[in-house]
């Protein structure tokens, strides 16, 4: 892994400031994630912002997209001229000719005519393990629909049972079951099955089926692949859980210790857990490390399994955030498997033991008199 700095030209400097000013730990759960998910994201945004300074304004021939559009990226080849100065016993200017990929957008876009479906998921989707399909009714007619179904290679989900009509130029939102994807290749992008074989397959009042094209606007299914790709290649290398959670009594108010557990799978290199999100209900401690940057958990090449302690502490005590939090339990771990590369890995406590931790934390912020509307104290 690449210590210091990732950015090492200053156009790459200027944009991962521009893009998201002062990044600190407190960017993501008080972490480095924050850097690392700067290092995904800054490539693709790196030249347009260096090119508009920090706030200038867009080429006049950047597309604008509305809700319902996003962009399908084709890479052009333009020169670009950027200034160098170089200091002497005055300043000169030295132009030099630079190569640049400068992406030119095309929408995606919901036809005018027909019905046609938009897969979408928002966050309460994401905690109940679902996501919709959003279904457009541009014809005259409507449709009485009785089940809904995701069919694509990369991701078929069971049929989810409805009754609902879509009137004519309405819409209708269906919610289906998250299920694994079907990885093809190795699970990038580059293997991905082609996203315009996916289709919604509606069961209508009559008892017929009828396919509608699906047309990934948001890029909802493309994204919901790669994650579940990426996790069920983790998964496959080592398996990663929290063990051994129970309650103890820390400065008179109950807190859940416990251990994160790596267990070797199919990897025979070293695998690192450099960090672990907190959540906003509960804050994450690790009693055997000193420093902040260290990594949580480390299993060498050639060790089967090792436990780190932990401890899970309140989080945010405040009533919205004890009441409306609608994930409190996707802790997300930065995982290198010995190849350098940091992935993404949620570790979810087992389902027995997410009651008796929430419980916890509301006794606790009672105990400690934080529990508190927003606004107040």
């Amino acid at each position: 892994m690449r210590r210091g700095s990732p950015y090492s030209s200053h156009a790459e400097r200027t944009a991962l400031r521009c893009a998201s000013g002062p990044l600190t730990r407190a960017s993501y759960g008080g972490s480095t994630v924050g850097r690392a998910m700067a290092r995904r994201t800054i490539p693709a945004l790196l030249i347009a912002l260096s090119l508009v300074a920090c706030g200038g304004e867009p080429p006049a021939s950047t597309p604008v997209t509305s809700p319902d559009t996003a962009p399908v990226t084709t890479p052009v080849t333009t020169l670009v001229t950027t200034p160098v100065t170089t200091p002497v016993t005055t300043l000169v200017t030295i132009p030099v000719t630079t190569l640049v990929t400068i992406p030119v957008t095309t929408p995606v876009t919901i036809p005018e005519t027909g019905l046609s479906a938009m897969p979408f998921q928002n966050r309460l989707d994401v905690a109940k393990n679902l996501f919709q399909v959003k279904v457009f009714n541009r014809t005259d007619e409507p449709v009485t629909v009785t089940g809904a179904q995701f069919v694509w290679p990369g991701m078929t989900t069971p049929v989810a049972e409805r009754a609902n009509t879509v009137a004519p130029g309405g819409r209708t939102d269906f919610p289906v079951l998250l299920v694994p994807a079907v990885c093809h290749g190795d699970g990038s992008e580059a293997s991905m099955p082609d996203l315009t074989a996916a289709t919604v397959r509606l069961t209508l009042a009559d008892g017929s089926q009828r396919d509608i094209p699906v047309y990934d606007v948001k890029r909802v299914a493309q994204r919901l692949y790669l994650q579940d790709c990426e996790r069920q290649r983790i998964a496959g290398e080592v398996q990663i859980e929290w063990t051994d959670l129970h309650e103890v009594d820390v400065d008179d108010r109950p807190v859940t210790d416990g251990y994160l557990r790596l267990a070797r799978a199919a990897s025979t290199s070293r695998v690192t857990v450099l960090f672990v999100s907190n959540t906003i209900n509960f804050t994450v401690e690790w009693p055997e490390i000193a420093e902040a940057d260290d990594a949580r958990a480390v299993l060498e090449a050639g060790e089967q399994s090792v436990s780190v302690p932990v401890r899970f502490v309140e989080g945010r005590c405040d009533a919205h955030a004890l009441s409306e939090s609608s994930q409190p339990f996707q802790f997300v771990a930065i995982v290198d498997l010995g190849d350098g590369i940091e992935r993404s890995y949620a570790v979810v406590p087992a389902a027995p033991d997410q009651i008796p931790m929430k419980q916890r934390v509301e006794r606790a912020c009672e105990i400690l008199g934080k529990t508190i509307f927003v606004g107040e104290g």
